[in-house]
């Protein structure tokens, strides 16, 4: 041996260096090992985000903390309110227990956890009987810790590190090991915060889709902001379109909600006509910060239909009174008119009847039972409470119409032309209704003609048929309908009539007679001095 290796080892020094090189070695360990673990928490941390699931985080967490224990298995159990539940583990294979099972309040390791906030450790061997130690034996596994999840001073579950080899660890190792599972509860709590915004979000907007009244979100400078399904319908309008123009068409006949609610930050409210349709229209200011208006919401209710309704139901109440009216007035004159004629016919048989005055008498009698013909055509055009559909033809409905207004056109030198077309085929509807729109046409041609003077006014009502459909049209050469006003026309209350002439009721409630029968009503106006007004009624073949 050398002289220096003899001083070395009778001095101690060999000795001294290496102990030192071995505590320096333990020492570079265990900064690894503890910069291991914050790189973990960090890492934990900062890998969890808003589209990140537990499941996730569980599956990073026993990634990189197998790379500092002999840990093999992660798993948490979360209390819903009153039971603790197996809610999570990593790997998902690795379960014996199935999901969503409670643990018991008495022998359990996981309840004694959550119950006491103590942590708890299990090692294969351990004597004590309790409800997990089956599964953690079919797990293989040796050694479980056992960690209180804490968020908020409030314990909300159990962290489970199981692993397949028996391992001790430190104080410093607990320390870790109890702040990992607070950060792994914060996460939890977050998660759970998430999805329970997340759930209240997809429900109101699946709440807001399913509307089915139009529903928009407008910004005080009108852009859109949102829209639901109804609303894609009911107003013609893109993402971000500025609504402001369409609103003030719709209510150009009354106030403008939208703009009141802007400048008031109050509710209002109009019915607003808007594409041959009405609605009800309410506007509701929404705040932001400090109060500021950050939107106003926009609710409109198609309520199309229902003035149709009241307007048909006013019309129906007004033809109940007139046939009141009519069954009085048909009582006192048929008295007068069955003795009106019947005497003339008395006359007329005589054989030394007056040549001159047989002229007289057959005038009396032919103006007598067209008295009387009148009569029971108003009677029958009155009588509303007979709806029965059953086949009939579209000309009966014609001649039926043309009994009562006939007179009344001819008297103002209009020119009557009648087309009605031969074979007509049979529609399903009623005789009554029909003969209700017939009249309501002809006696709007006939208005329409009063003020022509520069022209002879003619009058064309036809009938005709195609494979699908029977027609009735009503054609006369006056002034037309004006463009601006060509979609108001269907709509109850309008009038271009002077107040003592129109109710605006005849076309809306022809409109929907029309729609009963499965039709269609629509007019057209062709410059410079022709209008068309169409009625179209299934064919019996095609409503069966």
């Amino acid at each position: 041996m050398k002289k220096q290796e003899m001083i070395e080892l009778l001095t101690g020094v060999r000795s001294s260096k290496q102990n030192y090189y071995t505590e320096l070695k333990t020492t570079v360990e265990e900064l690894k090992k503890r910069n291991s673990q914050l790189e973990l928490m960090n890492e934990v941390m900062r890998s969890f985000n808003m589209n990140m699931s537990v499941q996730e985080m569980l599956e990073k967490t026993l990634k990189r903390l197998g790379d500092i224990y002999p840990i093999k298995r992660v798993s948490l159990a979360l209390f819903d309110g009153k039971e603790l539940r197996l809610s999570y583990v990593s790997p998902e294979e690795a379960l014996y227990l199935k999901k969503e099972t409670p643990f018991p309040h008495k022998n359990s390791l996981y309840y004694e956890v959550f119950a006491t906030g103590q942590e708890r450790i299990y090692q294969k061997g351990d004597a004590c009987e309790f409800f997990e130690k089956e599964a953690f034996q079919q797990l293989s596994l040796q050694s479980v810790f056992l960690f209180p999840l804490t968020s908020r001073g409030k314990i909300i579950g159990v962290l489970s590190l199981g692993g397949f080899s028996p391992f001790s660890y430190d104080a410093n190792d607990q320390a870790f090991l109890l702040h990992l599972a607070g950060q792994i509860a914060v996460c939890v709590e977050n998660a759970r915060l998430y999805e329970e915004v997340f759930a209240g979000k997809q429900r109101w907007e699946e709440t807001f889709r399913a509307v089915s009244d139009a529903i928009l979100i407008i910004s005080p400078n009108g852009t859109v902001l949102s829209k639901n399904d109804a609303a894609v319908s009911a107003w013609p309008l893109e993402d971000f379109e500025d609504i402001r123009p369409f609103i003030q068409e719709a209510s150009r006949s009354a106030n403008n909600p939208f703009e009141e609610t802007v400048k008031s930050h109050k509710p209002h409210y109009a019915e607003l006509r808007f594409q041959n349709k009405f609605y009800d229209c309410s506007c509701y200011p929404l705040f932001g910060e400090e109060a500021a208006l950050h939107a106003v919401i926009l609710y409109s209710k198609d309520v199309t239909e229902k003035r149709q309704m009241e307007a048909q139901l006013l019309h129906s109440g007004q033809l109940a009174a007139i046939g009141e009216m009519a069954a009085g007035v048909a009582h006192e004159l048929n008295n007068p008119l069955t003795a009106i004629i019947g005497n003339t016919q008395l006359l007329l048989r005589r054989n030394d009847i007056n040549e001159q005055i047989k002229p007289l008498l057959d005038d009396i009698d032919l103006c007598g039972k067209r008295c009387r013909t009148i009569i029971r055509s108003l009677l029958a055009f009155s009588r509303q409470e007979e709806f029965a559909f059953k086949p009939c033809s579209l000309n009966q409905a014609v001649t039926e119409a043309l009994s009562l207004t006939r007179r009344q056109i001819e008297k103002q030198n209009i020119q009557l032309d009648i087309r009605l077309a031969d074979s007509l085929p049979l529609i399903n509807g009623n005789l009554q209704q029909l003969s209700q729109i017939a009249v309501n046409l002809l006696i709007n041609a006939k208005d329409a003609l009063e003020e022509v003077t520069d022209r002879k006014r003619k009058l064309i009502i036809e009938t005709a048929t195609d494979q699908q459909s029977a027609f009735l049209k009503v054609i006369d050469n006056g002034s037309g309908i004006d463009a601006a006003i060509a979609n108001e026309i269907f709509h109850p209350f309008f009038t271009t009539k002077a107040a003592s002439s129109g109710t605006g009721l005849g076309l809306p409630v022809s409109f929907g007679i029309a729609k009963s029968h499965g039709g269609r009503l629509f007019a057209e106006s062709i410059q410079p001095h022709r209008t068309i007004v169409t009625l179209s009624i299934p064919l019996l073949n095609e409503r069966l």
